[in-house]
């Protein structure tokens, strides 16, 4: 499954950028995890609409929503691996800017890091650590303690 965090606003190059880079870099490496791309955008309004507008049963989109559903780690995991055992074959989330998400998503599932509210950049580090975290407890490696 391909996965695509869509962010929307700017990616500043920051020590977030970089701890970004470094897991989408070591999740890339996972082989059998499930995913087959693993990579973060920034993305336009339009861009995203079209994506919302195309999506069917081998295209999900996640939305990150301070009121969406909160779960575990392992819960995570088993929201993502229901997709890969549906035969999604692309997983897209998005990250609004920092006043919200600017376009409507509605149709589209929500979850949610945290009761805490944290900045665009920390998102998407605590985003890919999490995918990452995904990626070793589908493959049995034990960065994840239970």
């Amino acid at each position: 499954m391909k996965v695509t965090i869509l962010c929307e606003g700017r990616m500043n190059k920051n020590p977030e950028k970089e701890m970004c880079e470094l897991y989408k870099k070591r999740i890339n490496l996972i082989k059998k995890s499930g995913f087959s791309n693993f990579n973060i955008k920034q993305s336009t309004q339009k861009e995203i609409s079209s994506i919302i507008k195309e999506k069917n049963i081998h295209k999900k989109f996640l939305v990150l929503n301070e009121d969406g559903k909160l779960c575990t780690s392992v819960e995570f995991v088993k929201i993502i691996q229901k997709y890969l055992s549906n035969n999604v074959k692309e997983l897209y989330l998005l990250i609004g800017q920092p006043e919200g998400v600017s376009i409507t998503t509605d149709n589209c599932e929500k979850i949610s890091l945290s009761k805490l509210t944290f900045s665009h950049s920390l998102a998407r580090v605590i985003l890919c650590e999490q995918f990452y975290r995904c990626a070793t407890i589908i493959t049995n490696h034990p960065y994840h303690k239970y």
